[in-house]
């Protein structure tokens, strides 16, 4: 319970990102790691690495991630992957667990992916707009703060589970 309630401070105290210093790609990759810890895949054996995907690994969220050798989630490792917008969409439903696609290129890559992505993969995006297009998450910055939105309706649709403990500390769009 102590884990639970420290893990959970961690992300509150790291959405005031200025306060700390964080820069707002720190305050997101720390989401997306927290977010890994409250998600249980149905594909997973505790062998498999949890799989984050990203089209950029030079900077932003992902960059950080990959610069952290040895991360686990509940005793997995955790395996960063560089996709390219030429990789077909199946094959990056089995490949990532959690995709992540920065605002820069939501509108070029949502509209291929909301009606062909794998019911097993969690999306992340930076903007209400992406959550309207069938994003299932969305780091938003609002102010200095980052919130984390959920979109409900695409979330009941998948096969992973989403913990309350996580849904606790969400905002939810559309209400």
């Amino acid at each position: 319970m102590k884990k639970l309630l420290y893990s959970l401070m961690f992300v509150v105290l790291l959405s005031t990102f200025p306060a700390l210093g964080k820069t707002p790609n720190q305050v997101k990759s720390a989401f997306l790691y927290q977010i890994a810890k409250f998600i249980e895949f149905n594909k997973h054996s505790t062998q498999q690495p949890i799989s984050f995907c990203f089209y950029d690994i030079e900077q932003g969220p992902g960059a950080l991630l990959n610069t952290n050798n040895g991360l686990k989630i509940n005793n997995q490792q955790i395996k960063i992957i560089l996709i390219k917008k030429s990789q077909s969409i199946s094959e990056l439903s089995w490949v990532c667990d959690i995709t992540y696609i920065d605002e820069r290129l939501e509108n070029d890559i949502l509209p291929l992916w909301t009606d062909t992505i794998s019911l097993d993969t969690l999306t992340v995006g930076e903007s209400i707009n992406f959550l309207e297009a069938g994003g299932i998450a969305s780091l938003v910055q609002e102010g200095n703060k980052i919130r984390l939105y959920i979109n409900k309706q695409q979330m009941m649709r998948q096969n992973f589970k989403v913990q309350s403990r996580l849904l606790a500390v969400s905002k939810f769009y559309p209400n």
